[in-house]
């Protein structure tokens, strides 16, 4: 067999082809792109045609030469309005039609796939890493927080926390998910948590999808320690190789100054950016005045708040940062992986 110890490593980035999925991924393949490995970002056709026509995607990944896009179809019709109520018909098309797919792409793609990072609520991502022999590293674009709130929905129902019943007072504690049973109320659980029915398809996605995470080799998270660190040491209960290298954003103008080059404000945006709401707002008297009221009421604790947290998420992308270690983790852990699939 050719011997490929050399060459970098390829890893494929296929994320959930919603707006906020593709563009955290975006960043996190920029990245690796920094380190100097192979990455093939697959895109849902639609999504593509949409990036290409409202940003300068191809030119801005153009300077990486390891960098390649490739598209496969999401299993729906192109005129299929894909918004957040009709989830479910997207995941059945993914899971029918995508799938497959997937599995002969990753069977073909040269040069060889070492590692696949897929979106953590694409499951079936896994299955077919598992079934090519491929290792599989997911990445859960939410919070360190929801992940941990949404695995631990088995758990927050068997505990009779949920169903939420009726117009009970949403102030109420949620016990049920390790570490955060003193803060954690039913007003912050996410809309599919409020539904009445617990065999609700878009409830069990979720739950399932998440509770499947432990089998990946690895969990990338877009958060760092200062600011979640307990509930990240609860999620290694179940995940034991967490890399934590948010905030992506920041990581990433933080990498492209240390190389001397230009932090790129293009976005990576699915839909022309309309800024004529922002004249809109401002002509809005009652909007005006309760941000002035709020702001000249908690004025000073909202400074103090944003400094400190600036603060802190600049510290974890620097050099010797929690964040800055975990990237660095993560692409010598992506190495050896391929240094092991040319060994076989």
């Amino acid at each position: 067999m050719e011997n490929r110890s050399n060459s970098p490593p390829h890893v494929l980035i296929f994320p959930l082809p919603y707006q906020g999925h593709v563009n955290s991924m975006l960043k996190l393949a920029e990245l690796l792109s920094l380190a100097g490995i192979n990455i093939t970002f697959l895109n849902s056709e639609r999504n593509h045609k949409l990036l290409a026509r409202y940003t300068n995607i191809e030119d801005r990944f153009a300077k990486h030469p390891g960098f390649r896009f490739q598209t496969i179809t999401d299993g729906l019709p192109l005129d299929h309005p894909r918004s957040g109520d009709q989830l479910m018909e997207l995941f059945d098309a993914m899971k029918l039609i995508t799938k497959p797919l997937f599995k002969k792409l990753v069977l073909e793609t040269k040069p060889p796939v070492n590692c696949i990072i897929g979106d953590g609520v694409l499951g079936f991502t896994g299955d077919v890493a598992i079934e090519v022999g491929v290792p599989i590293i997911y990445f859960r674009t939410v919070s360190a927080c929801s992940f941990w709130a949404y695995f631990s929905i088995p758990d927050i129902i068997e505990g009779g926390q949920l169903p939420i019943r009726g117009n009970e007072d949403m102030d109420r504690l949620i016990t049920k998910v390790p570490g955060m049973e003193t803060f954690l109320r039913c007003r912050d659980l996410p809309s599919f948590c409020r539904v009445s029915d617990m065999t609700d398809r878009n409830l069990l996605l979720v739950m399932n999808e998440t509770r499947q995470s432990p089998r990946a080799n690895a969990l990338i998270l877009n958060t760092f320690e200062d600011l979640e660190g307990p509930i990240l040491s609860q999620i290694r209960t179940q995940c034991p190789k967490i890399y934590s290298i948010g905030p992506l954003h920041e990581h990433l103008q933080a990498k492209l100054s240390a190389k001397n080059e230009k932090s790129c404000q293009s976005s990576n945006s699915l839909r022309e950016i309309d800024r004529s709401c922002m004249t809109w707002l401002d002509n809005q008297e009652i909007v005006e005045k309760m941000v002035n009221d709020l702001m000249v009421e908690r004025r000073d604790v909202f400074l103090r708040s944003a400094t400190r947290m600036a603060e802190l998420s600049g510290k974890s992308v620097r050099e010797g940062g929690s964040s800055y270690c975990d990237l660095n983790r993560l692409i010598e852990d992506i190495r050896l992986m391929s240094v092991r699939s040319d060994d076989i």
